[in-house]
This record gives C-alpha cells, sequence and structure tokens, in this order.
C-alpha cells in the first residue's frame, strides 16, 4: 500500500508538474500558427500579441467598405483548458468577442437596432484544438426581445458548431437557430419554431446540407399561412475550377392556408454555375424587390432546370422549366428600339405547364389563367389546363405557335 500510495503520488506530482511546463510549450507554438492563419484573412490585420504562461491576449481590426471592426481574443494555452462549457483537456482555447468600443458604425447600428445600446459582445466564437489536432467552433449568438412601434420581436438566439481537422480537409456543421416570434398588439404576426441544418463539407470537393424547419407560421396576403414540418436537401459537387454543380430538393408536406393548397414540392438544380455568380444571384435574392434593377442583376448567365409540383384540395399543379440564361456583356445599356425585348436573345427555354381545371381556376389566378385560355395560350385536354413555351434564337413560340414576346407578356399580365 505504502508503495502504491508513493506511486499515485508522484504521478500526481508528476501530472500537475507537466500540466504547468505544457503552457509554456505550447504558447509559442500556439503564436506562429495564430500569425500564419490571420494572414489568411482577408482585410484583417494583427494588434499586439501579449503572450503569458498560460494564455495570451491579442486583437484583429477587419477593414470593410462599411469600415473598421475589432475582434478581441482570450487565448488559454492546454492541457487544462477552461471553457465556457467546463473544464476540457486539449491543446488551445479561444474565445474571440467584437469589441464594441471600435466597431463599423453600420454593424453596430444592426446589432444596436435589435439589442439597444450595447455594453458587450453579442457575437462570441469558441475555438477548442483538442489533442488529436480536431478543431472545434462554436459561433453563439445572443437571444432578444425588441419591442416599439412595429410590435413585438423575440429571437431565442442561435448557435453554429463547426467541427474539421486542422488541416481543414473535411468539415462537419450544425446549426441551430433558437424560436423566432413576431406580434403586433398582442396578436402573432409571425412564429418560426427551432430549426436546424446539419452541414458537410470537403473544401475543393462535395458537399452537403439538410435544413429541418418542423414549424412556420405568418400572416400573407390571402390570409394566414402555416408550413409544417419543412425539410430542404442541398447537394454540392465540383465540375470545373471554379464551378459546382448545385441541387436542391424542397419539400413542404403541410400547407394551410385560405387557399386549397395542401403540399408542395420543388427541385432546383444548377449545372454548372461559378461561385462568383452564385453569390451574386444570392445577394439579387436578399435585395428587397422594390431596389432590384433586374437588368443589372441578370448580367450575369445562369442555366437552371426546375421541377414544382403543387398539391392541393381541386387537383395537382406542375411546371418543369429547362432555362439557360446566356447573360449580357457587362455594362451594355439597352435601348428600347420598339423591336423584340431586351430578355429575348440571351435566353433559351423549354417550360411545360399542367393544371387540373379547378385548381387553376378556383385559385388567385384566375384572371391571368381565364385569359391564357381565351387567347389559346392554355389548352383543354382530359380535364387539364396545359402550356408549353419555348424560346430559342430570340423566337417565342407558345402551343408551337409563334407569337410576339410583347403580346403573351400583355396576354401573362392580362394587359393584353
Amino acid at each position: 500500500m505504502k508503495l502504491l500510495r508513493t506511486v499515485l503520488i508522484s504521478l500526481s506530482v508528476l501530472l500537475v508538474a507537466t500540466a504547468l511546463a505544457a503552457p509554456g510549450v505550447v504558447g509559442p507554438k500556439v503564436e506562429e500558427v495564430w500569425k500564419q492563419q490571420l494572414g489568411r484573412l482577408r482585410g484583417g490585420e494583427a494588434g499586439a500579441y501579449q503572450r503569458g504562461w498560460f494564455g495570451a491576449e491579442t486583437s484583429i481590426d477587419l477593414a470593410t467598405e462599411e469600415g473598421h471592426t475589432r475582434l478581441h481574443s482570450e487565448i488559454q494555452h492546454g492541457p487544462l483548458l477552461f471553457t465556457a462549457r467546463g473544464p476540457r483537456i486539449g491543446l488551445v482555447y479561444s474565445e474571440t468577442r467584437l469589441s464594441v468600443e471600435q466597431l463599423a458604425p453600420a454593424l453596430r447600428g444592426q446589432l444596436e437596432r435589435f439589442y439597444g445600446r450595447l455594453d458587450h459582445s453579442p457575437l462570441v466564437l469558441e475555438s477548442l484544438v483538442g489533442t488529436d489536432n480536431r478543431v472545434v467552433n462554436y459561433l453563439r449568438l445572443e437571444p432578444f426581445t425588441r419591442g416599439d412601434s412595429g410590435g413585438e420581436l423575440v429571437f431565442e438566439g442561435a448557435e453554429l458548431l463547426v467541427k474539421t481537422d486542422y488541416s481543414g480537409s473535411l468539415l462537419t456543421g450544425v446549426l441551430e437557430l433558437g424560436e423566432v416570434r413576431h406580434s403586433i398588439g398582442g396578436r402573432e404576426n409571425f412564429h418560426l419554431e427551432q430549426a436546424r441544418a446539419d452541414i458537410l463539407y470537403t473544401p475543393g470537393g462535395d458537399g452537403e446540407a439538410t435544413v429541418a424547419l418542423p414549424l412556420l407560421r405568418t400572416e400573407s396576403d390571402s390570409g394566414p399561412l402555416e408550413l409544417r414540418d419543412i425539410s430542404l436537401q442541398l447537394d454540392i459537387q465540383p465540375v470545373s475550377a471554379g464551378a459546382i454543380k448545385l441541387a436542391s430538393t424542397l419539400q413542404v408536406p403541410q400547407v394551410q392556408s385560405a387557399t386549397p393548397v395542401t403540399s408542395l414540392q420543388q427541385q432546383l438544380t444548377l449545372p454548372h454555375i461559378s461561385w462568383a455568380d452564385l453569390g451574386h444571384y444570392l445577394k439579387a435574392l436578399a435585395t428587397p424587390a422594390a431596389k432590384r434593377d433586374w437588368q443589372q442583376v441578370l448580367d450575369r448567365p445562369l442555366k437552371l432546370q426546375q421541377q414544382l409540383s403543387v398539391e392541393s384540395a381541386n387537383g395537382p399543379t406542375l411546371l418543369d422549366a429547362d432555362i439557360d440564361w446566356r447573360g449580357q456583356r457587362s455594362g451594355a445599356r439597352v435601348v428600347d428600339s420598339g423591336g423584340d425585348p431586351w430578355w429575348l436573345s440571351p435566353l433559351t427555354c423549354d417550360l411545360t405547364f399542367s393544371a387540373a381545371e379547378q385548381a387553376l381556376m378556383q385559385s388567385p389566378l384566375i384572371g391571368q389563367a381565364t385569359a391564357l385560355r381565351q387567347y389559346g395560350l392554355l389548352l383543354e385536354n382530359n380535364g387539364e389546363l396545359q402550356m408549353h413555351l419555348q424560346v430559342e434564337r430570340g423566337r417565342l413560340q407558345v402551343n408551337g405557335q409563334e407569337l410576339p414576346a410583347d403580346l403573351f407578356l400583355l396576354a401573362l399580365t392580362g394587359k393584353f
């Protein structure tokens, strides 16, 4: 027993000595790697790196078009790390926060709009490097409740968990978004239940993401709208240098609204799109419709294939579209010369539309459907209304008959 006690005491002393000595070995390496990683950050400039025995502090200044923002990082050296989630064994742990004294004015305005006057950072990034060189990152956004003349908005926070090895060769992630509720005068106007996204991505290789939204309830122009068990599947495959194939499947199996629609499914494929063009179109989608300049948006090329299926109490509606938009010359101005519309020449399109007659004639589209039917652009076939539209080489055909594009648009919008 005496020998066992002596061994245990010796091992304990050795463990403590190792724990105390290890930070002195880890610290210089952490500083070296930290500065290497910072060198890869576009627009980032390192502040002073103040290294101690058990940890370090440093800052990063980010320069953007909207101004300068400072990030402040507190770093712990392993092996014993005291994290926000309890003690851990690892090499490095850091917490990075926004420096509220030095925020770009636009960013401060956006944050204070929801969080009020800032006395601390509502955004925190935790990073833990394990002894196996696995890196775990937690990005936390604090909850808030905001009330003003526009009603009360409640957000229950969000957290993004990203795991990878130190080389970044494989990335897995989980995004958890807390409930979002908006009410006006005590009456609910919007409600999103806790949502989750699971991500798997190999840089330079394939990627996939699955998004699950249990409940979305809101007010639409036609009345209350409730969607349940929404799922979205995204798949990415590289097809050439700087370009990918993107495929998505959206399923909404339960729809409750003032319309007869009961469910919908959409499959969308972008067979070849550059990362730059994808970012361009995503930015355009995030812009309010009233502020979009469509001629500028459509400068870039876009190929897409879409299949849309909508089920309703009155029957199904199906849309199948294959679109090849070649874009326009950058900076080219469109002049109305009285000829074909500016969008006709760069477009190749094959679109098939069919709907149960009752589904279309008892929907909000009844006005357009009646006009298109009257002009022979929607054909009846066994209780269905159908249309086949083709655009190629500046020519538009509807159901095999060539038609001036401007007249078709007038008929489509009910202004014929």
